[in-house]
């Protein structure tokens, strides 16, 4: 199993029927248009998934693996 995690930007563009309601909301409503302006890769971490007959449980041991703007960086200092 791989999970991903990511920094996004975006901008969100919703229409309301006045000011008070537009103050009120929190979250993008169904007709919100959704713009993604900058999408940077943060980790992935992988996991390895081992799955027992017997009982049916899940065991896994997993590494990390990072990438992105920050380790680009540290990688250029070490050197």
């Amino acid at each position: 199993m791989k999970e991903s995690f990511f920094e996004a930007n975006i901008r969100i563009d919703e229409e309301f029927d006045n000011a008070q309601l537009a103050a009120q909301s929190n979250k993008p409503g169904d007709k919100a248009t959704i713009k993604v302006l900058d999408l940077n890769f943060e980790v992935s971490k992988i996991k390895k998934i081992i799955k027992k007959e017997q009982d049916g449980s899940k065991k896994s041991s997993g590494t990390k693996a990072s990438a992105g703007k920050d380790s680009s960086k540290d990688a250029q200092t070490q050197k």
